[in-house]
């Protein structure tokens, strides 16, 4: 099983980098201050803020930069062109067609791709992922016989009860301040399952991360259907229903979701498996169906409320993550969060006309990081991720394209939007694994109390952030763990399990 934890000393540590002695103190110009090191990592950070190191950035601005005016409205339903950066006409059939994940690559003697493997992916896929009984748009089916209140949304309370018993009539929608709203909702969502909340205000710039072909905005009472269908694009296999949303609702509530840690990182050797197995794509699905039962739990709560809701409008959840404060951007193309680095699942967007609080972006280092890392780009076994140290607003073709799929080198980059200054991942090449997802430098989260000064560290500087990168391969965290015999045999009553399958619930 994979190293959770270093054994270094703090005084090692520090010897490490030349600050024990004459080198203290031209180390107190670069690192935060802090009493001790226990005062530094007490305690779990809390799930409703943010670590201390962490700064707030003007709203609209992350720290991956973006133009909006050049950033313009996604048409990814028809033509593949896809959110901030990431995948679009390509990788929608080419991650699976190869993919090891299917059940024909059963071998009853290859660790990974065991009948028990396929029966643990199979399990975990149940409900989450392929489930449309639910409408995420429009919302689950009401409980019970709605009766009306004073609210224009007469559907806001059930009808509970048996037919002789006092039925809740006439019942005003909550109301309270933002700040308010946005509490309940923390509460609530983090009861559910949400490991982070946060809260963004729709205008112009977020509407830029909602499909544009089939999601309409209009001065309407309720979300409702068009009847026109988005026909399959290379993307999607299957037709997409028009959407229209009212106007007055202007605000967007922003849920982190977890997925199993362990699972995600048994990879195995990147140098021979270039795609997903079962195993692996079990803690994906296991986070999509989270994501499900997530947003069914928090629409009910606030159509109780007497408020809209509706799902499914992102382009690109990452960006809105990054807007509402949840992550910066990484040389993957996908989300780092403080907390758990990249090893979430997704940022859940539900639209309300709650008015709630926004929440601002953040500033933790992560992006300027990045620049000096790479421990993704070198693990990506399809050389998908750009090494380039700077992130750029071109958008390069292809560097080696997919011969194998008639899609030769050089071939344009039709799947990110121009208007954002990124790394842009050559999708063209991704096949889907979590080597980048687990394996970056900040999902080794806090297993060990050093990687708690290391975060505060690359917050307030980028001196030391190529000693820290080299660390961790030095101290094997970038060691992609191939134990899938370990993991059907672990023992559950250790606190890493604990804390793997707790995360799944928000704790």
């Amino acid at each position: 099983m994979p190293n959770y934890h270093s054994t270094l000393s703090r005084r090692e540590f520090m010897k490490g980098l030349g600050l024990t002695g004459a080198g203290l103190g031209a180390a107190s110009a670069v690192t935060p201050m802090f009493h001790d090191l226990e005062e530094l990592v007490s305690g779990t950070p809390d799930n409703m803020s943010y670590p201390w190191w962490v700064k707030q950035r003007p709203a609209g601005n992350p720290t991956m930069e973006v133009d909006w005016d050049m950033l313009t409205p996604s048409f990814s339903m028809k033509t593949g062109v896809d959110g901030f950066s990431y995948p679009g006409p390509y990788p929608g059939y080419l991650v699976h067609q190869d993919a090891q994940a299917n059940p024909s690559k059963m071998d009853p003697n290859k660790p990974g791709y065991r009948m028990e493997d396929y029966a643990l992916l199979m399990g975990a896929l149940q409900r989450g992922l392929h489930d449309y009984s639910v409408d995420e748009v429009l919302g689950a089916d009401p409980t019970g016989p709605q009766v009306n209140n004073e609210d224009p949304n007469p559907e806001a309370w059930p009808d509970w009860g048996w037919p002789d018993e006092p039925k809740f009539k006439k019942v005003p929608r909550w109301s309270g301040t933002p700040e308010e709203a946005s509490k309940m909702i923390r509460a609530a969502a983090h009861y559910f399952g949400a490991y982070k909340v946060g809260f963004l205000e729709v205008d112009d710039k977020i509407k830029k991360l909602t499909f544009a072909d089939a999601t309409k905005w209009e001065d309407c009472d309720t979300p409702y259907y068009t009847g026109g269908l988005i026909t399959p694009g290379p993307a999607l296999g299957f037709p997409t229903p028009v959407k229209v949303l009212p106007n007055k609702m202007k605000y967007v509530i922003v849920l982190q979701v977890t997925q199993p840690f362990d699972t995600m990182r048994i990879l195995g050797d990147p140098k021979t498996n270039t795609s997903m197995h079962a195993m692996n794509v079990s803690s994906f699905v296991m986070g999509y169906n989270q994501r499900l039962t997530l947003l069914i739990r928090m629409q009910t709560f606030l159509k109780v409320l007497g408020y809209l809701r509706s799902e499914s409008v992102w382009v690109y959840n990452t960006g809105g993550g990054a807007l509402a404060g949840m992550n910066e951007i990484g040389r993957h193309g996908i989300g780092i969060s403080p907390e758990l680095g990249s090893a979430y699942r997704v940022n859940l967007g539900i639209f309300t006309d709650l008015p709630v609080a926004p929440t601002p972006p953040i500033d933790a280092g992560i992006t300027k990081f990045c620049e000096t890392c790479g421990v993704c780009a070198d693990l990506c076994p399809n050389e998908a991720i750009n090494k380039d140290k700077e992130p750029t607003w071109e958008l390069s073709p292809s560097r080696l394209g997919r011969p194998e799929y008639g899609i030769p080198a050089g071939t344009p980059n039709t799947w990110s939007r121009p208007g954002v200054k990124n790394w842009h991942v050559d999708y063209v090449r991704c096949r889907g694994c979590s080597y980048c997802q687990g394996y970056c430098v900040f999902s080794q989260k806090n297993f060990a109390s050093m990687h708690n000064l290391i975060k505060a560290t690359v917050s307030n500087t980028s001196l030391l952030n190529r000693f820290f990168a080299d660390s961790d391969r030095f101290f094997g965290y970038s060691n992609v763990d191939s134990d899938f015999d370990g993991w059907w045999n672990r023992d559950l009553g250790s606190a890493t399990s604990d804390l793997n399958y707790a995360r799944l619930l928000g704790r």
